[in-house]
């Protein structure tokens, strides 16, 4: 593959792939500026297509700049747009709301009005082919390798989006773009396609002959007539769809000014799409709603949930180094502080705890880094606090699942710590009318137009918590509570009678007994707990709370809330500078600088004692592989490592599991093709060699290098460790980096590795032997 094109395109990097061809990042040397090269395939290229699509100039559209032919492949020159597809943020956010649905929906049949002005049909239109901005503005990308209007269809496209009379071969006509519109729009409302099936032409099958289910059959929210809207999109005969994509977008444009009307009459509503709308436009709340969203969508039945669990949190140094310091903490001293990877954390403490204390840690970083602080740090203190009681409550009140208690307990105070981070005026607001004689409750809803108990509920809607917990974050009615019967009500009582107890701290000491007495007569016969075991739930939650905080680092000498706490608990504050408990975890932890030699070799050090540990008990063997990737990943700072198998029916190796950048999307990719000789992977497992390759393109290595690598994995250096259980090879360790010569391993070093990969196979030998 050249990098130079037509001697002006240097192509960067791959961006993509799909059925139609490649699409390359690349450098405009002539107008010095970043596009987009597509490889197109020869059976997906159209000259004369190719020309009227480089005529449309539209808001959403991707423009194409030219076209040309070189290397014997055809060339395609589009708009580089920053951002990222409908797919990828349905992937992270799960779905939009219906406004934000048809937004996308009208921009899009904004620029395919404009197409199909001029005779252009897009063909795919898919989430995969629109690109969002940091506004949510759409993009339709990939014209070029379109249709003219009424040309016979070939079953090109994408199953899933694919109008009846294309997979009936049938002319095509705006339609059936169309109903690609409706089928996307369906996705955005749901989160998932309109017609699912285990093969393509399972589902372009069902598409053709089998009804479609509305999407309020899905999601409740959607209203009948934006029900009526999409699926008049989806009937199967073109004839009765709309008749062209202006008619569609104005249907659309008619519902959103209905609904935001209606919405003007809701002002709950109103207030949290717009608290929604507001976090999007920061720096920082994406990532953290994709972080808790992707732990929050992990499957209860997923039999690779520590897999995804352990990849998520690996993503953010911080909370790797937080978590570990909490579960080594005293509060898990039982463990004796010898816990070094997340993936034993997992295996040790369980999955549930492992994620409720991830999200816990999520919100206390970002809520406890905004620089106007003082304010927030103090509420954020008080939430976390009111979790840790929580599940103290639970804990004395003999209940299970306490680290989900605790995220209930945390989150009661959602709606405040969110209002004071992204709305400081609202907020500054609602203490004047506090400090001028109202109740909070009645200032909040006075500003901002809903509680925080509200406010926080749909954040956590939004967030994909499950059910029970965000029906433990609603305030219990007045009275007294009845014993809870399950789980759910036993959750609810619990982080209620949490948020009651937190406001204690600094109060006096007649007014705070005052209040405990009213809250034992309302909880006490729901908890069955009496004034001494509230006063043992408040001392143990302070020391616990202590513990945590001194864990990770926070002096709470320098927080009013947390001397209060102190004072009336009569004990010392800890300084904020970590005890030892057991070994150290300082060793245990790669931090997001440059680590000295030392360093490196004692968290791989620590890695090998921990899988020791493991391997001397009951133990499941991808487990400790997981624990082995995990030590060499976070060990040497690899872009991505990855565990190779052979495959039971086929001559291949092919890459099972793994941790790092792309993992996801370059696993399926990594097949070696063991009947084939001469490159560095088959010389590595034939001849037993663990081998590193220092520089892909090395004149004295390139050619060793199989084309299938260079195509897939961005990395220029490389490391193998093969897995050779008696005469078998039944796999190998793969470690990378992005930049060639960047992957260096001192003695020391180098043997911790081998003692890592020598630790699987004895892992391997023992399950082989029954162990």
């Amino acid at each position: 593959m050249p990098t130079l094109l037509q001697n002006r395109f240097q192509l960067q990097k791959l961006l993509g792939e799909g059925a139609q061809g490649k699409v390359w990042l690349a450098h405009d040397q002539r107008l010095d500026r970043q596009v987009a090269v597509k490889q197109v395939r020869a059976s997906s290229y159209n000259a004369a297509q190719t020309k009227l699509a480089s005529r449309l100039q539209h808001a959403h559209v991707v423009a194409l700049h030219d076209a040309f032919d070189a290397e014997g492949e055809h060339w395609l020159v589009f708009e580089y747009v920053q951002g990222q597809t409908l797919a990828a943020y349905l992937k992270s956010a799960g779905r939009m709301t219906p406004s934000q649905a048809v937004d996308v929906a009208i921009g899009v049949l904004d620029g395919l009005a404009v197409a199909h002005a001029q005779g252009v049909i897009h063909r795919d239109i898919k989430p995969q082919n629109i690109m969002l901005d940091g506004e949510l503005r759409p993009r339709i990308m990939d014209f070029g390798i379109a249709a003219a209007r009424g040309a016979q269809a070939s079953a090109q496209g994408t199953a899933a989006y694919m109008a009846p009379e294309v997979i009936n071969n049938l002319p095509v006509d705006a339609q059936a773009d169309i109903f690609a519109v409706g089928m996307t729009l369906y996705q955005m409302l749901t989160g998932q396609q309109a017609v699912a099936g285990e093969s393509a032409w399972a589902i372009m099958y069902r598409i053709a002959t089998q009804p479609i289910a509305p999407p309020s059959s899905i999601e409740s929210a959607i209203d009948e007539k934006l029900d009526h809207l999409v699926m008049v999109a989806l009937f199967k005969d073109p004839r009765e769809r709309f008749t062209d994509a202006a008619a569609m977008r104005d249907a659309l444009k008619t519902w959103r000014g209905e609904h935001a009307a209606q919405e003007g009459h809701d002002d709950r509503q109103s207030t949290l799409d717009f608290l929604l709308r507001r976090m999007r436009h920061t720096s920082d709340f994406p990532a953290l709603s994709q972080a808790i969203s992707a732990i929050n969508k992990i499957n209860e039945s997923d039999a690779e949930r520590l897999q995804v669990l352990s990849g998520v949190i690996l993503n953010d140094f911080s909370l790797v180094n937080k978590l570990l310091r909490i579960v080594n903490s005293a509060s898990y001293g039982q463990f004796g502080g010898t816990i070094s990877t997340i993936s034993r954390a997992i295996v040790i403490l369980g999955f549930d705890t492992i994620r409720n204390l991830a999200i816990t840690l999520l919100l206390l970083e970002h809520m406890h880094n905004k620089a106007q602080a003082n304010k927030l740090k103090e509420s954020v203190l008080r939430a976390f606090f009111g979790g840790v009681l929580a599940r103290e409550i639970g804990r004395k009140a003999g209940a299970r699942d306490m680290e989900e208690v605790m995220i209930c307990g945390m989150f009661h105070h959602l709606g405040k710590l969110l209002t004071i981070y992204y709305f400081p005026e609202e907020q500054q607001e609602i203490s004047r009318k506090v400090e001028g004689g109202a109740k909070e409750d009645v200032a909040v809803v006075a500003v901002l137009g809903l509680s925080y108990d509200e406010l926080g509920i749909g954040i956590a809607k939004h967030w994909l918590f499950p059910d029970r917990i965000v029906n433990a974050m609603r305030p219990l009615p007045d009275g007294m509570p009845r014993e809870p019967n399950n789980q759910n009500e036993r959750l609810r009582v619990f982080a209620n009678l949490s948020a009651r107890l937190v406001p204690l701290v600094g109060m006096g000491a007649n007014e705070q007994q005052k209040e405990m007495t009213t809250l034992l007569r309302q909880y006490g016969g729901a908890t069955r707990l009496g004034a001494r075991e509230l006063q043992d739930v408040l001392r143990s939650a302070a020391d616990v709370l202590y513990s945590h905080l001194s864990a990770i680092g926070v002096d709470a000498r320098s927080s009013v809330f947390l001397r209060q706490l102190a004072k009336q608990n009569a004990r010392d504050l800890p300084d904020g500078k970590e005890t030892a408990h057991g070994d150290s975890l300082e060793e245990s932890v790669l931090h997001n600088d440059t680590e000295q030699r030392a360093d490196i070799a004692s968290v791989l050090s620590a890695g090998v004692q921990d899988i020791t540990n493991t391997l001397v008990s009951s133990f499941n063997l991808n487990d400790v592989l997981r624990m082995i990737l995990e030590t060499m990943y976070r060990g040497v700072g690899f872009e991505r490592v990855l565990f190779c198998t052979r495959d039971a029916k086929k001559p291949l190796m092919l890459a099972r599991f793994g941790f790092g950048s792309d993992t996801a999307e370059i696993i399926p990719q990594f097949q070696l093709d063991t009947t084939k000789t001469g490159d560095v992977f088959q010389v590595a497992l034939e001849r037993n060699l663990d081998i590193l390759i220092d520089d892909i393109d090395a004149p004295a290595i390139a050619e060793r290098v199989p084309r299938w690598y260079r195509e897939n994995i961005p990395a220029a250096t490389f490391i193998i460790f093969p897995l050779k259980v008696g005469e078998r090879m039944i796999g190998f360790f793969y470690g990378d980096k992005l930049e060639a010569g960047s992957l260096k391993f001192g003695p020391n070093e180098l043997n911790m590795l081998k003692t890592l990969r020598n630790q699987a196979i004895l892992a391997i030998r023992t399950k082989q032997a029954g162990g």
